[in-house]
């Protein structure tokens, strides 16, 4: 079946134009099309749709020259544009990608928390510039013993957000990354700061000088009244104080722990950087970092973002921001739309609409003879 020209992501790639040569933009605009539309997200089945050559896509992905940095930077820019005056949470994480063969570059044995157990694959550290309106996702960095670490790779796209003029209001993240550098960080550039906090972790209670470790202060908790509260019609009891780590001062601390007809659900250790939150907006704040989750599913599921069948590193980097950029573009084309659908019925929705314009395209064909070779090409 031939590759519909979807012209949605033709005229919301045009930010990126400059950074590519023609035929380099070509190819992108095919590859990101076929990402959204083909079943099998691979080079070899979507330059066979788009009747292309497949040593070009591989070229395109692989080997061309483009500007990462510059492509970033006017992506940057549009989104900049797009959360004019609006508050922003940056939502931080990892994902894991498993990956077999020992040629392809940059694979390391990665522990898996979901499965408890070691994989073979790659690991990319992302993030998510969150509104109540649209979620755009920022390019994905891959993660390993050769690269600088996660904590590092959240340090400078901190950096690289304010730099651009972007002004974060909340930044969330779990507890791999609440490192006490990292929050001062964000601190002094006027972002508040919501997390979790590992259980082995020792805190300050109130003007205490000594600390307390928070698997004990939570062992306590059985013996204390703790308050109730209704979050998203989820009832949870919280334990609260204004609290500091060290070297992390100004923080409110709490032990939230959801309930379930009168059954501790899951538990969990948040700081926020504003001590004057109440504990439900820190709840419902760090709750939104959920969505990043949500993302991680929905370009493994609808994008193929872990069917990377590349061996250079180049090749997966170049394919993992592609695959972001199908996913912004999905996310924007809803918004302006103002369509609700989930990742994978816009996806169906931009195939089946390319593919009634190219029938009616053809439908139009008054040579019968030309109409029906037009007509095999596509669907036979």
């Amino acid at each position: 079946m031939i590759l519909p020209k979807i012209k949605e992501v033709t005229g919301l790639l045009n930010f990126s134009k400059k950074v590519f040569t023609k035929g380099s933009f070509r190819a992108v605009n095919t590859y990101i099309s076929g990402l959204i539309s083909q079943g099998k997200k691979n080079v070899k089945r979507i330059s066979k749709a788009a009747k292309v050559n497949q040593q070009t896509l591989n070229y395109t992905l692989n080997k061309a020259i483009f500007e990462q940095e510059e492509l970033e930077k006017r992506y940057l820019k549009k989104i900049k544009f797009i959360f004019k005056n609006v508050p922003i949470c940056l939502l931080i994480d990892d994902t894991l990608v498993e990956r077999d063969g020992k040629k392809i570059e940059q694979t390391q044995k990665h522990f898996d928390h979901n499965n408890g157990k070691y994989i073979n694959g790659h690991q990319f550290f992302t993030g998510i510039l969150w509104t109540p309106f649209l979620q755009m996702p920022l390019f994905p960095k891959l993660y390993s013993k050769d690269t600088t670490s996660k904590i590092d790779m959240a340090k400078n796209l901190v950096d690289k957000i304010n730099d651009n003029g972007i002004k974060i209001d909340t930044i969330l993240f779990d507890s791999w990354y609440s490192d006490k550098n990292f929050i001062n960080q964000c601190k002094s550039q006027g972002s508040r700061v919501i997390c979790a906090v590992k259980s082995n972790r020792n805190i300050f209670i109130g003007n205490s000088n000594k600390s307390l470790k928070i698997s004990f202060i939570n062992s306590r908790l059985i013996n204390q009244k703790m308050d109730k509260y209704t979050v998203d019609k989820k009832d949870y009891l919280v334990w609260e104080k204004k609290a500091r780590l060290n070297k992390v001062h100004g923080l409110k601390f709490i032990i939230s722990k959801e309930i379930d007809s009168g059954e501790v659900k899951t538990s969990i250790q948040l700081i926020s950087t504003n001590p004057s939150d109440t504990a439900e907006e820190i709840i419902s704040k760090y709750k939104i970092r959920w969505c990043i989750e949500t993302f991680h599913r929905d370009i493994k599921q609808n994008l193929g973002f872990d069917k990377a069948f590349f061996r250079r590193e180049k090749g997966i980097v170049s394919h993992s921001i592609f695959v972001v950029m199908a996913y912004a573009i999905l996310s924007l084309f809803m918004y302006r739309s103002g369509k609700q659908m989930t990742i994978g019925e816009c996806c169906e929705y931009l195939k089946n609409k390319s593919m009634n314009n190219l029938v009616n395209k053809i439908v139009i064909i008054e040579n019968r003879k030309e109409r029906l070779n037009k007509f095999h090409e596509a669907f036979i």
